[in-house]
C-alpha cells in the first residue's frame, strides 16, 4: 500500500510539473519587470495563448491572441515572424509555458514566457485593457476580498477552497477527486470554488500565481494548502485532521 501510494503521488507530481513547466532550455522565463521591459522595445511579438473570451475580458495592450486550444494554432504561430523576439503569457503560466515551447522548437529565435502569467501582470498593478481596449479596473473583477473572507468565517465547518479554471487539465483531473472527499465527509468540510479567470481581486489578493491549489481553511484560517495534483488520501487525512 505504501509502494503504491509513493507510485501515485509520484505520477501526480510529474503530471503537473511537465503540464505547468517549461521543458525547453532556449525559452526564458522572465517575472514581471523583465517582460514588460522586454514588450516595451520595438519590434518585438506579443502573444496571449489564453480563449478568445479571457482575452476579451482583458489582456495586455498589443498582444495578439492566439488561442492554445484551438485547432489552428500551430498554423498560427508559425505564421509569425521566427527571427524577432516572441513574448507569451497566458493566465497563471501553465499554457503560455506550453507553447513558448512549441515555439522554441519550431526555430523561433528568441522566446519569452511570462511567469506566473497575467495574474502576476496584474498583482504589480501592471495595466490591462479589454477587447475594444479599454482599460481594465483590476482590483474589482468577481467578487470582493472581504466577500471571500465572510464566505470562510460563516461555516460552521471546515472550508475546502479549490481554485481552479476551465482551461485548466490537472484541475479537470483534481475536481472529481476533491468532490469525492468533500462529499464522503460532509458533516466536516464544504467546497468553495473560485475560478481564477472570474475572480481576479481575490486570486490577486491572495497571491494565486498557479492552479490548482487548494487551501483548507478552519474558523476563516489557512490550516494547510496544498499546489498541484494532489491523492484523494492526503486530502481526506487533513480534513479528518482539522475537523477535530
Amino acid at each position: 500500500m505504501l509502494y503504491m501510494k509513493t507510485l501515485t503521488t509520484f505520477f501526480f507530481a510529474l503530471f503537473f510539473f511537465t503540464s505547468c513547466n517549461s521543458q525547453n532550455a532556449s525559452v526564458k522565463n522572465l517575472n514581471v519587470t523583465d517582460f514588460d521591459k522586454g514588450i516595451s522595445k520595438a519590434d518585438v511579438q506579443l502573444i496571449d495563448v489564453r480563449t478568445p473570451e479571457e482575452f476579451k475580458e482583458k489582456h495586455i495592450s498589443g498582444a495578439k491572441n492566439i488561442n492554445i486550444n484551438a485547432s489552428n494554432f500551430e498554423a498560427e504561430i508559425n505564421a509569425l515572424d521566427k527571427s524577432k523576439p516572441t513574448y507569451i503569457y497566458c493566465l497563471a503560466g501553465g499554457r503560455s509555458k506550453k507553447a513558448a515551447d512549441f515555439a522554441a522548437n519550431k526555430g523561433f529565435k528568441e522566446v519569452y514566457n511570462l511567469e506566473f502569467g497575467i495574474n502576476s501582470w496584474m498583482s504589480e498593478n501592471k495595466a490591462v485593457v479589454s477587447g475594444n481596449g479599454e482599460k481594465v479596473q483590476t482590483n474589482a473583477i468577481g467578487m470582493t476580498f472581504d466577500d471571500y473572507l465572510n464566505h470562510l468565517k460563516a461555516s460552521p465547518k471546515l472550508v475546502l477552497v479549490d481554485f481552479n479554471a476551465v482551461w485548466c487539465g490537472p484541475c479537470k483531473t483534481l475536481k472529481p477527486i476533491v468532490n469525492k472527499v468533500v462529499k464522503k465527509n460532509s458533516d466536516k468540510v464544504e467546497l468553495f470554488e473560485i475560478d481564477v479567470d472570474k475572480n481576479a481581486t481575490v486570486a490577486g489578493t491572495m497571491n494565486v500565481r498557479s492552479i490548482p491549489l487548494l487551501i483548507l481553511y478552519k474558523q476563516g484560517k489557512e490550516v494547510w494548502r496544498s499546489l498541484g495534483l494532489v491523492d484523494e488520501e492526503t486530502i481526506a487525512t487533513k480534513v479528518s485532521e482539522f475537523a477535530k
